[in-house]
């Protein structure tokens, strides 16, 4: 048996084990709950970056699209010129195996200079396209970096 005189020792030993008992596990909960609201923010916080990331990235998307639409445009008015400066090379040399076989001479079939104009015409025509592509993607990777604000 426990003699009277411990037993205030004991109640008191009792309610202060009870005491930090609810003290820690009142702290443990508190912690546990600051630990998910921060969760919650920091996945909110995420969560809003990659839509801001995703909508610039569609903006450049719309940007990139328009310089290709653009490029398309103006591929297509060089080869509306380039058909038209073909069509005069066909006429040229039709008239001049026509005016080859009316006379005597050496009319031999050679480069001339017109050819020649035509073929860097081509040339020139698939760098211009070569070109307008590099650009667009240049320029639109300049534009996508420009949205996420890195400096270049």
């Amino acid at each position: 048996m426990i003699p009277r005189a411990i037993w205030p020792y004991l109640i008191g030993a009792v309610v202060l084990a009870l005491g930090l008992l609810a003290f820690y596990w009142h702290g443990g909960r508190q912690y546990d709950a600051g630990v998910a609201a921060e969760r919650a923010a920091t996945l909110e916080r995420q969560a809003r970056l990659e839509r801001a990331m995703q909508e610039e990235k569609d903006r450049a998307d719309a940007q990139y699209r328009g310089a290709v639409l653009a490029r398309q445009t103006a591929e297509k008015t060089v080869a509306a010129q380039r058909g038209r400066i073909d069509g005069l090379l066909r006429q040229l040399a039709q008239r001049r195996s026509e005016a080859a076989g009316a006379g005597s001479g050496p009319d031999a079939t050679g480069p001339d200079w017109i050819g020649v104009i035509g073929s860097c015409v081509g040339q020139y025509e698939q760098l211009g396209k070569d070109a307008a592509r590099w650009a667009d993607q240049v320029n639109g990777l300049q534009g996508y970096i420009r949205g996420l604000g890195i400096a270049p």
